[in-house]
């Protein structure tokens, strides 16, 4: 294997894992309240921004300025439930939905007024350094992105399904009648879930911002490709949102490399076309029209 394939497949895992965590983030509000949250890049842009505030900004240690702006976005979401979420939950899905694309509109604007037009550069913890894999100059903050992103899949993945709280949110999000009916607080397995979807796209902003530049307009490109992740994956589908953006990290990467780097952004979303077409319930989802 050539050393400029190791390095493109090891930057298409990285860049995969940051659209799988925001894949999961809009997994887990719509499996949970049965909305699509198209303010999702937004947060994955605030998280950047608050590492930059922390970390560049504030100058605190990294050790320091990564938990500082997870807490915030924690926080985030909570605001973000209480303010848009909550007041609208009762309201056609599609009100919700609008409200989702109009918040995000604010978030952007807000997020320009308060760190302006000009990008950022968010520091990594490795600097520049390089990893020698297999004869290969890699990165160790694209090893570093890789490794974080699966421990959070790994912790999310205890948290659902191991724990007595992510049986409490599996149940609402089958039921949330039932659930409330058998004692469960569905208001707050509502809140612990736009905690869950701020601490995930904060974390996806955080390790995105070193290999990209920090912008307001960052999270739409990224929100549109993990949301062609889970199409390809599988709309409702965990193992399905870490799949599909391990495949569309890849064929960014290898496609802007051996076709065309102008192209990049179309193939992902010709692959995503050709699983609407061939296999719309995606690798390991239901079919998208059944959950309507």
């Amino acid at each position: 294997m050539s050393q400029q394939l190791i390095q493109l497949i090891v930057s298409g895992l990285a860049v995969g894992s940051v659209y799988a965590l925001v894949g999961l983030a809009f997994i887990m509000v719509n499996e949970a309240t049965g909305v699509v949250n198209f303010a999702t890049g937004q947060m994955v842009a605030i998280g950047c921004f608050l590492a930059v505030t922390t970390g560049i900004q504030l100058e605190l240690p990294l050790v320091a300025a990564y938990p500082a702006a997870l807490a915030a976005m924690a926080l985030f979401g909570i605001v973000f439930y209480a303010v848009v979420f909550r007041p609208l939950q009762d309201r056609p899905v599609v009100t919700v939905i609008i409200g989702t694309v109009m918040i995000g509109i604010v978030i952007q604007n807000a997020a320009l007024i308060t760190w302006g037009s000009v990008p950022f550069r968010p520091r990594s913890p490795f600097g520049r350094q390089v990893v020698d894999v297999f004869g290969a100059s890699i990165s160790a903050h694209a090893l570093f992105v890789i490794a974080v992103a699966f421990l959070m899949i790994g912790l999310l993945y205890v948290f659902i399904y191991k724990t007595a709280i992510g049986a409490r949110m599996r149940a609402v999000a089958q039921d949330r009648d039932a659930a409330r009916l058998m004692g469960i607080g569905v208001d707050r397995m509502f809140v612990l879930t736009w905690v869950i979807a701020g601490l995930l796209t904060g974390t996806a902003g955080i390790l995105v911002g070193p290999m990209w530049f920090a912008d307001v307009n960052m999270g739409d490109p990224i929100a549109l490709k993990a949301f062609a992740a889970i199409i390809i994956g599988g709309f409702s589908s965990v193992p399905g949102a870490i799949v599909g953006g391990i495949l569309v990290g890849l064929s960014e990467m290898l496609g802007a490399a051996y076709i065309s780097s102008a192209y990049k952004d179309g193939l992902v979303f010709l692959v995503m076309i050709l699983f609407l077409l061939v296999r719309p319930q995606g690798i390991f989802g239901e079919r998208i029209g059944q959950r309507a």
